[in-house]
C-alpha cells in the first residue's frame, strides 16, 4: 500500500500536493523516503508547476525517522537515502513548501529544513532529539546553520531543545504560522496571492539562482557528515547503546566512549 498521496490542487497543475499517509505518526522509513523521492521526480518537470507542498495526514507531520533503521547493520542505506531526499528537495527546480502540524522530529525535521518555505501551526513541535539517543542528525548539521544560524543549531542539535512553530517563526526559520485546521487553506491563499501569478519559468530561474550558494556546498557537507556518522560515531559504544536502549524501552547505560 502506498504511504503517499500526490495530487495537483490549484488550476492547470500550478500546485502539487504530496501528502504523507502512514499511520501512526507518519514515521519516515527507508521505503517512505524512497517514495518521496519518486513522487518529487514525477512532478518536477511539469511545465506550469509553481509550488509543491509536503504535508501529512493525521494529527502529526511525522514522529521522525524509524529508529530501528538506525542500527549499525542497516544505517548506511538509511543515511544515503536521507541524503538523496534532502538534495532532491533542496535542489528542486521550483519552491517546495513544508506544511507542519503536531510533531516534526528528527529525520522529518531534517527533510523539512531542506524545503524553500516552512509553514507551521503555531503550536507545532520541532526537535532534533538524536543526541539523546547517542547519535546526531547529519542533514540538520549541514542545513540548519546555513538556514538559521549557529545559535539555533547549537540549541537544537547539541541541547536537543524542542521549539514551537511560533518560536521558530520569531527566529526566522518558519515562513508563516497558521492554525492547524486551516493550514492548507491558508497556505493556498498565500500561494494565490503570490507564486500563482508569477511566470513558472521565472520561478525556476530564480529558484536555481537563489539556491546556488547552498547547493554548492550542501552535497559535500552531507557526505562528510554521513561518513563521520558511519565511520566514527557508529564505532562507539554509546551510539549503539542509545539506539538499543530506545528500542528496548529502557534507560541508556552510557560509557562515554
Amino acid at each position: 500500500m502506498t504511504s503517499l498521496h500526490v495530487s495537483a490542487s490549484i488550476g492547470d497543475l500550478k500546485l502539487a500536493r504530496i501528502i504523507l499517509d502512514r499511520p501512526k505518526g507518519n514515521v519516515l522509513t527507508l521505503d517512505l523516503m524512497r517514495e518521496l523521492i519518486e513522487a518529487l521526480r514525477k512532478v518536477r518537470n511539469m511545465k506550469h508547476l509553481r509550488m509543491v507542498t509536503l504535508e501529512a495526514s493525521g494529527a502529526h507531520f511525522s514522529y521522525g525517522a524509524d529508529v530501528a533503521e538506525h542500527k549499525a547493520e542497516v544505517i548506511k542505506p538509511t543515511l544515503e537515502t536521507l541524503r538523496q531526499l534532502v538534495l532532491e528537495i533542496a535542489g528542486f527546480p521550483i519552491p517546495v513548501a513544508a506544511l507542519v502540524k503536531g510533531v516534526c522530529f528528527g529525520g522529518a525535521f531534517e527533510v523539512v529544513l531542506a524545503a524553500h518555505f516552512i509553514f507551521a501551526d503555531q503550536a507545532a513541535r520541532f526537535a532534533l532529539p538524536e543526541v539523546k539517543l547517542g547519535v546526531l542528525p547529519p542533514a540538520a548539521c549541514a542545513l540548519i546553520v546555513k538556514k538559521a544560524g549557529q545559535a539555533l543549531a547549537d540549541r537544537m542539535i547539541l541541547a536537543g531543545e524542542e521549539l514551537t512553530g511560533a518560536e521558530l517563526y520569531q527566529l526566522g526559520l518558519v515562513t508563516k504560522t497558521f492554525h492547524a485546521p486551516v493550514l492548507f487553506d491558508a497556505v493556498s491563499e498565500w500561494f494565490k496571492n503570490s507564486l500563482e501569478h508569477y511566470s513558472a519559468e521565472a520561478l525556476r530561474q530564480a529558484t536555481a539562482a537563489c539556491r546556488a550558494p547552498l547547493m554548492k556546498c550542501l552535497e559535500e557537507r552531507l557526505i562528510e557528515t554521513e561518513h563521520a556518522y558511519l565511520d566514527r560515531l557508529m564505532a562507539t559504544h554509546d551510539a549503539n547503546e542509545g539506539i538499543a536502549a530506545f528500542l528496548e524501552k529502557r534507560p541508556a547505560q552510557w560509557s562515554d566512549a
